[in-house]
């Protein structure tokens, strides 16, 4: 907590993890805009595998226990106190392909999937300086788009099971049809 807040009042643009916040520090994020990348996925897997040989040092394992509730609860403090919450997975700490599980962590904490999904769109073109590019489907913006069969903001674990990847106008993922190619500019 103390480490959140002596980065805060240095500047820094935003906090990952955030584990052991408390009002204090959520405050003070709140005021001087630093956005908070909660990385739940990434906390609640090396909670859920701490006794697994190879994942975590016999020192800390008790502590990584703790955390996968812990980081509900800094989440949850994080969102009612109105800080900027961004998208963000850690992957590689856990097996990568499980990033989408993270707005199904974030909406169970409190969050509406609509947010939960503009946290990994516009909010998180705005925190890397890109959004003048990225983050929205707009004139002039680079063509990155997902898309999943159904509606995610009544059912937000669809965006674990992305049918569609389009990258700067070019598919690279199209379920039921193995032809990918560019959309003519």
């Amino acid at each position: 907590n103390e480490g959140i807040r002596r980065a805060v009042i240095a500047g820094v643009t935003s906090i990952e993890h955030g584990t052991l916040m408390d009002e204090k520090s959520a405050n003070l994020m709140k005021k001087h805009g630093t956005a908070y990348v909660p990385t739940m996925t990434a906390i609640k897997w090396m909670a859920e595998n701490a006794d697994k040989p190879g994942t975590t040092a016999a020192s800390i394992r008790a502590e990584m226990k703790d955390m996968g509730e812990r980081i509900d609860q800094a989440f949850a403090l994080a969102y009612k106190k109105g800080v900027r919450i961004v998208f963000g997975s850690d992957a590689g700490v856990f097996p990568h392909g499980m990033n989408g599980k993270e707005f199904e962590y974030m909406v169970k904490a409190g969050m509406p999937p609509l947010a939960a999904i503009q946290s990994a769109t516009v909010a998180a073109a705005d925190l890397l300086q890109a959004g003048d590019k990225l983050g929205s489907l707009e004139t002039g913006k680079l063509a990155d788009i997902v898309a999943v069969r159904g509606n995610p903001l009544t059912d937000i674990s669809l965006l674990q099971h992305i049918d569609f990847v389009m990258q700067d106008g070019v598919i690279h993922k199209q379920s039921g049809n193995k032809l990918c190619g560019t959309i003519p500019k």
